[in-house]
């Protein structure tokens, strides 16, 4: 069975924090990294090619420097790729992004900001998602 790790991505500190602090009282043994440059995430992602590691992303779209769409394309091309599933996480209320998130095989779900509770309790309803989130 691969190693599953959940990645979160946002430019905000303070998102990111209110995800944590969610992530870690729903989810107490699960495996998280917090990034607030999808680079740095990129680069993280790109060190465990080669392993059977797979990724759970809660991803945002409007970024600087690389967006979530720009990472998503770069996942796209990669050699992990099949490793790869995303959740958009998003305040973007453009009905354009939803649609857009719709071209990606590897996005499960698009939810608004934050991440609560109750989104974990639908995800585990998904079937690829659902070990991520046990």
């Amino acid at each position: 069975m691969a190693a599953k790790e959940i990645l979160v991505i946002d430019d905000d500190p303070i998102i990111l924090l209110i995800h944590q602090v969610v992530l870690e009282s729903a989810l107490p043994a699960v495996s998280c990294q917090y990034f607030e440059d999808a680079r740095k995430a990129l680069l993280y992602m790109e060190q465990c090619a080669g392993s059977d590691k797979e990724f759970l992303l809660f991803l945002d779209i409007n970024m600087p420097v690389v967006s979530g769409w720009d990472l998503l394309e770069e996942i796209r091309n990669s050699v992990f790729k099949e490793n790869v599933f995303v959740v958009m996480v998003t305040s973007s209320v453009n009905e354009g992004d939803k649609i857009k998130a719709g071209h990606y095989q590897n996005i499960y779900d698009f939810i608004s900001k934050p991440l609560k509770e109750e989104h974990l309790i639908k995800l585990r309803e998904i079937e690829e998602i659902k070990a991520f989130i046990i």
